[in-house]
């Protein structure tokens, strides 16, 4: 497989991107590039960029978008297009590759040419390696584990065990996590530029359905969990396109998802209710479509006759 693009979207990154790009250099395998993609930043990001460039032992292209697209989906599908190389990893602003990334992850799509996507294990800044409890109450491939082989440096794990874990939980944590093809990248039809919180899990749910993945049984970056971060920034925001994101792929595979489908349903009813009740009518319209679309208004209906039904019961 030929040359290596690593694909970074910035914005007002000027407290991280040195940390980023240095986290690149010291690879035990070099990319033949670095696409920066900045998001218009109002801070010296630019500036810093074109600086590091200046010494860095890797080609550094900075594109510099006319517009801010409000997430991150934009600057990537912007910088995979000019990318250069067929291997493509992205990497978060403010997260740092480990040393052996790229070369786990080149090895692993050479050698598993049938998988759609190669993740790997994170760790989080300022946290014990395996502690991963600042995102989740579980491992980070809780229901994945028996498939996993402590032995092998790679697991190919089948699209409909991988599947059902993902309506729960991203367990790929970021896109910081992702090394695909550009051929793949297109086959998918690249990222979703409508979602602006959660565009690397609808990414990895639609590479999960079209074929199996790579997980590899090594730490390949470093999470820097943020509460400024645009996903939690708005929490409502965030969770209510992540259920968007969900029941769409549960519904385009319902016999992976099971049960599953029916508490999505609910779930996204929920919080666009909540939604409503706090003002934020951004997504409303787009969470109703959705729902009707999928049947989901009629599994709402029966839910909420259901409950009201039982509260009756138990006042008398």
């Amino acid at each position: 497989m030929n040359n290596v693009s690593v694909v970074l979207p910035t914005y007002n990154a000027a407290e991280f991107i040195s940390s980023a790009l240095e986290s690149i250099f010291i690879q035990t395998v070099l990319p033949d590039e670095v696409v920066v993609v900045d998001d218009c930043s109002t801070d010296n990001t630019r500036e810093l960029v074109k600086a590091i460039s200046e010494k860095s032992p890797v080609t550094i292209r900075l594109i510099t978008l006319n517009q801010n697209s409000g997430g991150p989906s934009h600057p990537l599908n912007v910088g995979i297009e000019a990318a250069a190389g067929e291997m493509i990893l992205t990497l978060d602003q403010d997260d740092r590759m480990r040393s052996q990334r790229i070369e786990y992850q080149l090895k692993t799509l050479t050698s598993y040419s049938q998988c759609t996507i190669a993740i790997g294990r994170f760790s989080i800044m300022g946290y014990a390696e395996d502690d991963v409890s600042a995102l989740w109450t579980v491992p980070q491939f809780d229901g994945l584990s028996s498939y996993i082989s402590a032995d092998e440096q790679v697991s190919v794990i089948e699209s409909h065990i991988a599947f059902p874990p993902l309506l729960s939980r991203n367990y790929a944590a970021s896109c910081s996590n992702f090394a695909f093809t550009k051929t793949t990248w297109l086959r998918l039809g690249k990222f979703n530029e409508k979602i602006k919180t959660c565009s690397d899990l609808d990414f990895i749910l639609r590479a999960t359905i079209a074929g199996p993945i790579a997980i590899i049984n090594e730490k390949l970056f470093d999470y820097r969990w943020r509460t400024s971060s645009l996903q939690r920034l708005s929490v409502l925001r965030s969770s209510l396109e992540a259920t968007m994101v969900r029941l769409r792929a549960a519904t385009a595979k319902p016999e992976w998802a099971g049960e599953e489908i029916h508490a999505l349903r609910y779930s996204a009813f929920e919080l666009a209710v909540a939604s409503v009740r706090k003002g934020e009518f951004a997504g409303i319209k787009a969470i109703v479509e959705t729902l009707r679309k999928h049947e989901g208004i009629l599994t709402i209906q029966r839910t909420v006759r259901n409950k009201a039904l039982a509260s009756k019961l138990g006042s008398r």
